[in-house]
């Protein structure tokens, strides 16, 4: 199963929210950048995609936080 990967990248003083090679948003702080990226992977979760989020490379170094699994719903549909 395919993983959407929202990364977080700075760039020219921006901290952009990229998934592939598409340009989501541009926001002036990584607490900015990162509330989206998770709000865009909490999203993909409910869709039953899964999904994480990968900050950088920052200084030489790229953090990946864990895979967001879909989220199991009762076969009812409660």
């Amino acid at each position: 199963m395919a993983i959407q990967e929202y990364i977080i990248r700075k760039l020219d003083g921006l901290w952009q929210v990229w998934l592939g090679d598409q340009l989501l948003d541009c926001h002036t702080t990584y607490l900015a950048a990162m509330r989206k990226a998770e709000t865009l992977a909490r999203e993909a979760s409910e869709r039953g995609e899964r999904s994480k989020i990968v900050v950088g490379p920052v200084s030489g170094v790229r953090v990946e936080f864990p895979i967001m699994e879909p989220e199991l719903r009762p076969a009812n549909g409660r």
